[in-house]
């Protein structure tokens, strides 16, 4: 059976760039159950629907992820329908209603079977609840964390990456406003999962700090297995 890695941690720490090393390494479908979050609430824009509504535009839109841990940085990274979405996702516009549409109990009730069912096979999964909520039982849980400040600048390069170059003071009140609600909203709320290994990647790469992942997953008897990517 293959195995399943979950790693949490707020923004910014890197578990994008770890996971996907991480899932290349295992063959294992790379799911970033953020984007599903970031899909949904890019539609509630588009539709002018606030966060209590976006639950019900959960079934309907026909939403797919990438799972394939090679896609390069351009592929598509979600998609609904026939629509391919890419940088969009991370529009700094739609970061507020994202973090209310993520911190609905509707809308993540209505993402949970979804995100079980891409990787009921065996995953490397990345989010905010992805080891206490989503994979309770993965055999390996990460939890990733960094200082704010350290966080805030990965988070600035990232967007510069995507096209999507943002002030300082604008990254900097996002984040601050995303760890709030992801730590104090109701469902599902940012937390180390019982029996994760924590790592704080400030001092080291992501090299490294897939290393360190990869070593538990290979204790535990993990090996590479193919499987179909999207």
């Amino acid at each position: 059976m293959p195995i399943s890695v979950t790693i949490d941690g707020p923004a910014g720490v890197g578990k994008s760039t770890v996971g996907r090393r991480v899932a290349r390494e295992l063959q294992l479908p790379f799911l970033d159950t953020g984007l599903l979050y970031r899909a949904v609430a890019l539609v509630a824009a588009e539709r002018s629907v606030g966060p209590e509504g976006a639950a019900e535009l959960v079934h309907g839109l026909g939403l797919a992820i990438n799972l394939d841990p090679t896609a390069p940085e351009g592929a598509w990274r979600a998609r609904i329908g026939e629509r391919d979405l890419g940088a969009e996702l991370w529009a700094p516009g739609n970061a507020v209603l994202l973090a209310r549409v993520a911190a609905e109990p509707a809308v993540r009730a209505a993402l949970l079977p979804l995100q079980r069912k891409l990787g009921s096979e065996g995953v490397v999964a990345v989010g905010r609840d992805a080891g206490s909520t989503v994979f309770p039982s993965a055999e390996v849980k990460v939890y990733l964390d960094a200082p704010f400040e350290v966080r805030m600048e990965r988070r600035r390069s990232e967007l510069e990456r995507l096209g999507l170059a943002s002030a300082e003071v604008a990254v900097r009140e996002d984040l601050a406003e995303r760890d709030h609600r992801d730590s104090t909203r109701e469902a599902a709320p940012l937390a180390i999962p019982d029996g994760a290994m924590v790592i704080d990647t400030a001092p080291i790469d992501a090299e490294e700090v897939a290393r360190r992942i990869l070593s538990r997953c290979y204790e535990l008897g993990a090996q590479p297995t193919t499987h179909q990517r999207s």
